[in-house]
């Protein structure tokens, strides 16, 4: 159990996400999460399943490219989009992490997000209605 985060519902729209337990100061790494690397032929297979809408692209410029996404394994499943997080995420190819770090002071009962897009400032429309 994170001693910095809770899995809680946020609204009928955007489900469960992940709240803030105390303040957390910027810089701070969140959390660490593990993923399990998708061969291609397993990706075409789960598209049209509700993991699909948990997965990354994993575009390890050491892979020969036939994993190119991935699963986290952590309550990062649970980070909500937006296009102003509070989190940036950050893919440790060597390691088969992905950590997320505060971009800004949040305080407690805050939730935590991230840009879907996968850089922080990035507008391009998601494939959902954003609230």
């Amino acid at each position: 159990m994170s001693e910095l985060l809770e899995v809680k519902y946020i609204s009928p729209k955007k489900g469960r996400g992940v709240i803030a337990k105390k303040i957390i100061k910027k810089y701070t790494v969140v959390e660490l999460a593990n993923v399990v690397l998708i061969p291609n032929n397993d990706y075409n297979l789960i598209q049209d399943t509700i993991l699909y809408h948990y997965i990354y692209e994993w575009n390890d410029p050491n892979n020969n490219g036939d994993k190119t996404n991935a699963i986290a394994l952590s309550i990062s499943q649970f980070f909500n989009h937006s296009y102003t997080p509070n989190l940036k995420y950050i893919y440790d190819y060597e390691n088969s992490t992905i950590e997320y770090r505060a971009i800004k002071d949040i305080l407690k009962g805050e939730e935590l997000t991230v840009n879907y897009n996968g850089k922080v400032k990035d507008n391009t429309p998601v494939w959902f209605e954003v609230e």
